[in-house]
């Protein structure tokens, strides 16, 4: 089978390799759509997690099984399904208490596990949904970042009538401001620098921070002065945090999505007299059922993310409009 191969930083090929065995717990899956992720292009750029290379990357996938492992229950040959990369050990610590998305010993498409750029993949039978046929492939390969964008809305302890900030216009930003939709805030307010990523932001209200003099007190501004209920940092930059954090209204929580490189400066006073939150949002807990409904859910039109769809062959031109394309470009999906 042909597989999209990280052989080193910068570097991916197309090679074939032989079709992957399954133990007894595991599906094949004929891969239908594997679609980019930020993190897969900052694999390519820079290996920040050290995965050991060459690999198959990617981790966004759906398809459809191809064979069942001897104890599967509940698959079958020909049934459509998404998946989710994260595959925890359900023996360590944080497994016992309940925290599998947080598993000491994890198992992640593209990192240690192939990943979902190939023809073929190999899933656990309990990281696999069933998808109704109204769900495309390259939609239902969404179901991971949809569920790790509801961890992060869950982080931010939302009641209705409370007011949302999110800072960063990527494919994450735009899709917390289209879940949130579903919550009955107040005010929904994004922030990037590029209006058309942001014009997939559904009813949220869009504000280019590039057109902003004082962006912190305009951001108030838009919710009375006060500040927000919580905001939501989307975009992994120490300035963005910053801003995030001085528009939080008294009692605010801060969830930390994307992850900033080094050392990144809090200001503990105002956080004291405040008593402001500072929370993490990584990977879901237990989300993956929620993300197929709200994939079936067209009211929500997280299709219309996926502005692009690419024959597999194009893998590269693919990989350097995800890179690239920020005025022309949200999800790009590679079809098989």
């Amino acid at each position: 089978m042909k597989v999209v191969s990280l052989k080193t930083i910068g570097k991916v090929e197309l090679i074939d390799i032989p079709v992957p065995a399954i133990k007894d717990d595991q599906l094949l899956i004929k891969t239908g759509a594997a679609t980019i992720c930020t993190s897969d292009l900052n694999d390519i750029r820079s290996n920040p997690f050290g995965i050991a290379l060459p690999v198959v990357i990617g981790h966004e996938g759906a398809g459809m099984v191809a064979k069942v492992g001897k104890t599967v229950r509940g698959f079958q040959v020909g049934d459509r399904v998404t998946t989710h990369p994260v595959h925890p050990c359900g023996t360590c610590q944080a497994c016992r208490d309940g925290m599998k998305h947080l598993c000491l010993n994890m198992d992640h498409f593209g990192i240690n596990l192939q990943g979902t750029m190939a023809e073929y993949y190999v899933v656990r039978q309990d990281r696999a949904r069933h998808i109704p046929e109204t769900v495309d492939f390259p939609l239902a390969s969404l179901a991971e970042p949809v569920s790790v964008c509801l961890e992060a809305l869950a982080q931010a302890k939302l009641s209705p009538g409370n007011s949302l900030l999110i800072i960063g216009d990527g494919p994450f930003g735009v899709l917390l401001a289209r879940l949130a939709e579903a919550l009955n805030l107040s005010k929904v307010v994004i922030v990037g620098r590029h209006d058309f990523r942001m014009s997939f932001a559904g009813l949220a209200l869009k504000m280019n921070s590039k057109k902003m003099t004082d962006p912190i007190q305009e951001l108030k501004d838009v919710v009375g002065g006060a500040g927000y209920d919580a905001a939501i940092l989307a975009v992994g930059t120490a300035q963005a945090f910053t801003e995030c954090f001085k528009c939080l209204k008294p009692k605010g929580r801060l969830v930390v999505f994307s992850a900033i490189p080094g050392e990144t400066p809090v200001d503990l006073f105002s956080l004291h007299i405040k008593e402001l939150e500072i929370l993490g949002a990584c990977n879901d807990q237990d989300r993956l059922d929620e993300a197929v409904c709200m994939l079936s859910n067209p009211a929500l039109g997280i299709s219309e993310l996926i502005t692009h769809r690419l024959p597999f062959a194009e893998y590269q031109q693919a990989l350097h409009l995800a890179e690239t394309g920020r005025d022309t470009a949200m999800k790009v999906s590679l079809v098989f």
